[in-house]
């Protein structure tokens, strides 16, 4: 066996979620199995892409490599998903447990809401009198949201009441879709109705606060119930009147259906987990003994979270600072590496951020392109802590997610892995372990969102740079050559000679003219033109060293611009120009001769003269060159004319003779 159970959840639901992986790690425990939890934060409230973005997490689970998967598949806030998860997992031959969804061939194990919903509303029909009822689903085509309404509507029924279309609505289980829906009750009924029966503790506390702000009060204008039992709802004053579900127990069903699979092949096709009334104030009941030791509870460490709560924030600061201060990928991951070394008290001493690299080190390609390559990079890991200490560990597999991951015998750990995303598409994921404190506070949705907002943001900042430099190359490279400009001059060439004078360090200044360019142009054309000097640049970049300036400075006149280089160097570089364009005048490519006139200068850091007197110097040095090759050409052509005409003269005397 692989002694690994794959978890399929929803971030949203972790306060039930946490008890349900109680349950199981009690029961994985008794067989050594660890738990791998692969969670995100899908919301029926936002834009479809940020949606499948979150769900996209779920395909990092690699079914074969468990020995069993539990979906939780009434949280998924997707039945599409769920429903494909579980038949996938049974296509694979791997077992699979559905929590809440029946689907057809798959094993169920569910809460039993019926019960506990059937007590809320009989309670409050017989000894309340509540004869007017509002019910505020979740989606419409939720199964548990439409089994709360239907047992709502059957058990008004048995007392001679009604829930016609009129009094449905639905909050989407969200906050502001549930303040929407409550004012569009009241004003669809002109007033408010005896009760707002709600299909779970988010919406009820989004009900009765929103009431509150009109200037209702609960319970002396109207009743607010919820379902799930939230230590949110049980502080909350007046504490809800609602149902309690026992995940704890759905939770150690779930691994025992799982093990009965894996040992006999199957198991109860169904299984319910009854659920119980809880009594609350928002009803006109008294509040019960736990409220109240609750709420001293959480009056008493309120100082202590809002203290670790700041704490928090600093430490959260100090990571997107951190981000947004980084240049390139490889400076990224030291960075982070750096960070959590010193701080993950929030996040754990098990922590693993992984990316793939393409989409940092490829950032002017869209998401869109990356995510449509056919060969997507392997996963980078860019920080593994283990037990507090960092890994040297840089790839993991589809089939190994957690770097240096190995099953210890005897030691049971949880592991849950969160989407990297922008939009619909995936960067990479991040793996807490256990119950860190971001998680067991309830603050895994603002970290995960701080964190993707950072690296999202660097992205855009490492675009932008790319741009820039890009811009600035077109602004100071002349597009022919590839050398810089008479922007480039000034940008790069008089800063570097400005900082010699400052260290009193020499440079050599080098002026480079292309002989008979006139004489190219007029016989071959200014293609040829062209192409000799991209040559003569050519035989300059190839000479010169990484941090000296080679510049364009006119249409055939070139500057070199070297630090640190003496009279022997000068004349290095200018023979090794002279002699590469005496090999491409041999190689049988360019039917001209090239050949240049090289002036050079050292400059004197102590004679405070400007960079533009050094220039004109070594300009008056290649043109004393310049005229002297000019005035052996000029000889060497008025010896070829003698000659012509010494043989045109004997060509005639000898026509002379022979007639």
């Amino acid at each position: 066996m692989k002694k690994k159970i794959a978890v399929i959840s929803n971030g949203w639901s972790y306060e039930f979620f946490s008890h349900a992986v109680e349950g199981m790690k009690e029961c994985a425990k008794q067989e050594d199995f660890d738990i791998f939890v692969f969670l995100c934060f899908a919301n029926y409230s936002v834009q479809l892409d940020l949606m499948q973005g979150e769900l996209n997490v779920y395909k990092l689970c690699n079914m074969k490599d468990y020995d069993g998967v539990i979906v939780f598949s009434n949280w998924l806030n997707s039945d599409a998903t769920a429903i494909a998860l579980c038949k996938s997992a049974k296509d694979q031959g791997v077992p699979v447990i559905s929590v809440g969804m029946e689907i057809p061939g798959i094993p169920c194990v569910k809460v039993d809401g019926i019960t506990g919903m059937r007590k809320l509303v009989t309670h409050l029909v017989e000894d309340h009198g509540v004869k007017d009822v509002v019910f505020v689903g979740g989606t419409p085509d939720h199964e548990e949201s439409n089994e709360r309404l239907a047992v709502t509507r059957k058990v008004l029924k048995e007392h001679g009441l009604s829930l016609t279309k009129r009094d449905v609505c639905y909050g989407r289980w969200s906050n502001r879709r549930t303040i929407d829906a409550v004012h569009g009750a009241i004003e669809k009924r002109g007033g408010l109705p005896d009760a707002f029966v709600c299909a779970n503790d988010v919406m009820a506390l989004a009900a009765a606060t929103e009431l509150g702000h009109m200037g209702y009060e609960l319970p002396r204008d109207v009743i607010v119930t919820g379902f799930d039992h939230t230590v949110d709802g049980q502080i909350f004053y007046p504490a809800l009147t609602t149902v309690k579900q026992n995940y704890q127990e759905v939770g150690y069903r779930c691994c025992e259906a799982l093990f009965k699979i894996l040992r006999e092949g199957k198991c109860a096709a169904k299984q319910l987990i009854p659920t119980q009334l809880v009594i609350g104030e928002s009803c006109g009941c008294h509040g019960t003994k736990e409220v109240q030791s609750l709420r001293k509870s959480y009056c008493r460490h309120f100082f202590q979270k809002t203290s670790d709560a700041s704490f928090m924030e600093q430490a959260e600061r100090n990571m997107r600072q951190r981000i947004s201060e980084v240049s390139s990928y490889a400076e990224l991951k030291t960075s982070l590496q750096s960070h959590f070394a010193e701080n993950h008290a929030f996040e754990g001493e098990n922590l693993h951020l992984i990316l793939h690299a393409d989409y940092y080190d490829n950032v002017m390609a869209s998401e869109q392109e990356l995510n449509q390559k056919k060969t997507r990079s392997k996963l980078e890991v860019v920080v593994s802590l283990k037990n507090g200490e960092l890994q040297k560990i840089d790839r993991v597999t589809r089939s190994m997610l957690i770097p240096g991951y190995e099953k210890t015998e005897g030691e049971q750990h949880v592991y849950y892995f969160l989407p990297l995303h922008f939009q619909q598409y995936n960067y990479g994921y991040v793996v807490l372990a256990d119950d860190p404190y971001i998680m067991r506070e309830n603050l895994l949705y603002s970290y995960m969102e701080k964190l993707q907002q950072a690296l999202k943001l660097l992205r855009t900042n490492l675009r932008l740079d790319s741009l820039n430099r890009n811009l600035s190359m077109l602004y100071d490279k002349d597009p022919m050559t590839g050398l810089f400009n008479r922007f480039g001059y000034e940008n790069k060439a008089i800063p570097m000679y400005q900082d010699s004078v400052r260290k009193q360090t020499t440079m050599m200044v080098m002026f480079v003219d292309i002989n008979f360019m006139k004489r190219i142009n007029d016989q071959f054309g200014h293609i040829h033109g062209d192409a000799a000097i991209r040559t003569v640049a050519d035989s300059i970049k190839a000479n010169v060293k990484e941090n000296w300036i080679a510049v364009r400075f006119g249409g055939d006149e070139f500057l070199v611009i070297a630090p640190d280089c003496g009279e022997e160097e000068a004349e290095d570089v200018k023979e090794s120009i002279m002699e590469y364009l005496e090999h491409k005048n041999h190689d049988g490519t360019q039917p001209y001769q090239i050949s240049t006139s090289c002036g050079y200068v050292i400059t004197d850091p102590a004679s405070g003269d400007p960079l533009q007197e050094y220039i004109r110097e070594a300009d008056r040095l290649m043109y004393e060159i310049k005229r002297e090759v000019h005035a052996m050409d000029e000889a060497e052509q008025a010896r070829l004319e003698a000659k012509r005409k010494l043989q045109e003269i004997n060509s005639k005397s000898r026509l002379h003779e022979s007639n």
